[in-house]
C-alpha cells in the first residue's frame, strides 16, 4: 500500500539504513511497488516512499536548495492552482508542477499551518535538519493510513504493522482492550492497534519529533467540531441542490488528468450517483461488479452500466474457493484490523489493475452508519453510550457476540480481565470527546467506524491501483455533516439529488429495496403484484437474490475444514484466549443452520487467530 515510513533514533543508533530498507521489502508485495529512502545513518535519521507508481511519479525525496529539508509524500492533493498562484506572488519559486514540491514551498512560506491550505488524500514526512525535527502529516480524515511506535528513544513509522515490526527492539505485546473491542465490534475505535505501543496516526494530525531530544508532540489541526451547523430554516430541497452541487463539483475535480479511471459498481446509489456525475467528455470509463450471478448488484450494475455506456466488466462468483486461496494475501495487506469476510473483490484484483489506474470509491457514500433518533437525540450520555454500543456491535455489520455470550466468550485466565472491557473501552473514547455534541459524536465515531473498518476496502486494493474519495470532498463532507441527520435518514438525500440530476438511473432499482427510486410508492404496490404472479400463479416475473456474497453458506461446505483450523485447532486453543466449549458451541451453532448471521460471532475470532499466527508467533 502507498504510504510514508522511517526510523527516528534520538540515541543514533547504527543500522538505520539496513532497518530501513528491510522495512520497505516487508512492504513490497508485487513487482510493480516502489520505494524510494534517504538516510542520514550517522544521525539516526532514515525516511521513504512506497507506492505502486501511480500517483506522484516524480522522483523522491524533494528537497530545499540548502538540502536543510527532505520531503516524501504519499498521495495527491486537489485544486491548488490558487495555493500555487499565491505562493508565487509571494515570491516563492515552484521548479516543477509536482505536489511534494508545493509542499516543500508551501511549508517553507507557512511552517506548521502549512497544511490548513492542502486538501487531498495524502500522508507526508519531512526532514527539517537545522530545527532538528521529523515531522508527519497526514489529510483530514487520514485516507492515507500510518502505524508509528514511539519508544525507547525511537520513533518508527510506516503505513503498515509490519513496517513497524521489523524492528527487533519493538516489544510485542498484546493490547487486551483492541481484543476485546473486536470481539465485539469486529473493529478497532479510536487509534488503537493489537499491539501495545503501536497506535494508528489519527486523522488530521501533525506529529512533530525532536530527534536531539526525543520529544514528540501530536496535534490536530482539523476537528469534527469545526463543522458549523446550517440555519435552522434550510428546507430539504434547498439541501438537496446544495449537496448535488457540491458532489457534482467533488466528482469533476477527482476525474481529472491522464489516469485510467473506474469504478465498482453495484445496485446501490452511491456508485451511481458518482457514476452519474461524471461528464459524458470522460466517457466511456470503466465499470466493474463481482458476485453471484443474478443477484441484485450484477442485474442492476449491469442496467446500470448500459444506461451510462461505461466499458462494463462482470466477475462471477461460483463458489468461495477464492476466499481460502486469497486468505492469506487479504491478511498480509489489512493485518487482522479487516474481517476474512470482507475481502471481496481482491480475487479480480490482477484483472482489474490491467484495465484501470484509479478507483473512484464511494467510501463514506452512507454519510451515517445509524439511522436512529435514540442515538442523536439520546438525553444524556449514559444513553448516548449505550445505544451507540449497541449499533456499533449488532447493526454496523454482521451482528456481533452479545453480551451473555460474552460473558462465556474468553478462557477462565483472561475472562475477569476482559469482561466489560468493550464497553468500559467505549466510554473512554467518548470521554474524549466531552465538547462534542451527541450529534457530532455520533458523526465522529461513524467515521471512526469507516475508517477502522471500510477503509480497508481501499487499503487491499491499493496493491494493485489507487483510490479518489469523492464523499470524502472537504466541502461536500462538511456541508453534508452540518445537516440534520433526519435529512439523511433512508438515504433521502442521494435519492433527491438521484432523482433530480440523473432521472434515467432513478428508474433502475435500489438493490437494498429492490424498488426504483422513480416511482417509488408505486412500485411498491407494482412489486406486490408480480410477488403475487410468480409465487402463487406463474414465475413469469424474475426475483433476484440479494447476496452476491455468501460467506456464511461458503463456511458451512467449501471452507469448513479451512475455518476449523482457525478456530478450533489445538494452536488456537493453546493460546487460552477464548473459551473452547464456547468456540465449539459457535460453531455447531452455524452448522447447524438454525440461526442466521452467526458469521459476525465467528470470522472475528477465526481473524484474530490468522492475525496473531502471522503478526504475533512469526518474526518479521
Amino acid at each position: 500500500m502507498s504510504g510514508v515510513f522511517g526510523i527516528v533514533d534520538s540515541k543514533r543508533r547504527p543500522s538505520v539504513n539496513q532497518l530501513l530498507a528491510q522495512m520497505g521489502a516487508a512492504m513490497s508485495h508485487r513487482e510493480w511497488y516502489r520505494t524510494e529512502t534517504y538516510c542520514e545513518d550517522s544521525v539516526g535519521v532514515g525516511l521513504g516512499r512506497i507506492g505502486i507508481g501511480v500517483f506522484n511519479q516524480e522522483r523522491q525525496p524533494v528537497c530545499s536548495e540548502d538540502e536543510n529539508l527532505i520531503i516524501f509524500l504519499a498521495g495527491e492533493f486537489y485544486d491548488t492552482a490558487k495555493v500555487r498562484r499565491d505562493l508565487t506572488e509571494k515570491g516563492r519559486h515552484l521548479r516543477d508542477d509536482s505536489d511534494a514540491e508545493l509542499a516543500l514551498r508551501l511549508y517553507q512560506e507557512k511552517g506548521e499551518a502549512f497544511v490548513r491550505d492542502l486538501e487531498g488524500a495524502f500522508v507526508l514526512a519531512i526532514r527539517n535538519r537545522s530545527q532538528h525535527e521529523v515531522i508527519v502529516v497526514n489529510d483530514r480524515f487520514g485516507l492515507y493510513p500510518l502505524l508509528y511506535a514511539h519508544f525507547d528513544g525511537k520513533l518508527i513509522f510506516a503505513p503498515e504493522m509490519k513496517g513497524v515490526l521489523c524492528d527487533p527492539d519493538f516489544r510485542k505485546e498484546l493490547n487486551m482492550t483492541a481484543l476485546a473491542e473486536y470481539t465485539r465490534f469486529q473493529h478497532l475505535l479510536g487509534d488503537k492497534t493489537f499491539f501495545e505501543e503501536l497506535e494508528l496516526l489519527p486523522a488530521a494530525s501533525f506529529l512533530c519529533f525532536r530527534t536531539d531530544t526525543d520529544h514528540l508532540t501530536l496535534q490536530p489541526y482539523w476537528t469534527f467540531s469545526q463543522i458549523p451547523a446550517l440555519p435552522l430554516n434550510v428546507t430539504f430541497g434547498e439541501a438537496a441542490e446544495e449537496a448535488g452541487r457540491l458532489l457534482k463539483l467533488a466528482v469533476d475535480k477527482l476525474t481529472g488528468g491522464g489516469h485510467r479511471l473506474g469504478l465498482y459498481l453495484s445496485g446501490g446509489m452511491d456508485s451511481r450517483a458518482i457514476l452519474g456525475f461524471i461528464d459524458r467528455s470522460k466517457m466511456p470509463i470503466t465499470s466493474i461488479t463481482f458476485g453471484q450471478k443474478n443477484c441484485r448488484d450484477v442485474v442492476y450494475a449491469e442496467q446500470i452500466a448500459s444506461k451510462i455506456g461505461t466499458k462494463h466488466h462482470y466477475f462471477e462468483f461460483t463458489d468461495g474457493g477464492w476466499v481460502k486461496e486469497f486468505a492469506d494475501f487479504h491478511l498480509t495487506l489489512t493485518e487482522g484490523f479487516h474481517s476474512w469476510i470482507h475481502s471481496h473483490g481482491i480475487n479480480i484484483l490482477k484483472q482489474v489493475r490491467s484495465l484501470i489506474d484509479v478507483n473512484l470509491t464511494g467510501l463514506h457514500g452512507a454519510e451515517i452508519n445509524w439511522e436512529d433518533p435514540a442515538l442523536y437525540h439520546a438525553p444524556d450520555d449514559v444513553a448516548f453510550a449505550c445505544r451507540l454500543f449497541n449499533l456499533l456491535s449488532q447493526d454496523t455489520t454482521w451482528p456481533s457476540i452479545t453480551g451473555d455470550e460474552e460473558t462465556i466468550l474468553f478462557s477462565a485466565r483472561v475472562t475477569a480481565q476482559m469482561r466489560g472491557l468493550a464497553f468500559d473501552s467505549l466510554r473512554a473514547e467518548l470521554a474524549k470527546y466531552t465538547h462534542f455534541s451527541h450529534h457530532q459524536l455520533a458523526t465522529c465515531f461513524s467515521c471512526n467506524t469507516d475508517r477502522r473498518l471500510f477503509q480497508y476496502y481501499t487499503v487491499f486494493n491499493r496493491s494493485h491501483v489507487e483510490q479518489r474519495f469523492p464523499f470524502y470532498d472537504y466541502s461536500y463532507f462538511g456541508f453534508i455533516h452540518s445537516l440534520p441527520p433526519e435529512m439523511l435518514f433512508k438515504r433521502r438525500l442521494r435519492r433527491a439529488i438521484i432523482l433530480d440530476r440523473m432521472k434515467p438511473l432513478a428508474r433502475i432499482p435500489y438493490d437494498k429495496d429492490d424498488l426504483p427510486i422513480m416511482w417509488h410508492e408505486p412500485a411498491k404496490l407494482v412489486r406486490k403484484v408480480k410477488r403475487y404472479v410468480t409465487r402463487r400463479l406463474a414465475p413469469v416475473f424474475p426475483e433476484y437474490p440479494t447476496l452476491y456474497a455468501d460467506y456464511e453458506k461458503w463456511l458451512r461446505h467449501e471452507l469448513r475444514e479451512w475455518g476449523e483450523d482457525f478456530l478450533l485447532s489445538k494452536r488456537t486453543l493453546q493460546r487460552d484466549l477464548f473459551n473452547p466449549e464456547f468456540l465449539a458451541s459457535l460453531w455447531h451453532r452455524h452448522q447447524s443452520e438454525l440461526e442466521v448471521n452467526m458469521i459476525g460471532k465467528i470470522a472475528p475470532l477465526m481473524t484474530l487467530e490468522m492475525m496473531l499466527r502471522k503478526f504475533f508467533d512469526e518474526s518479521p
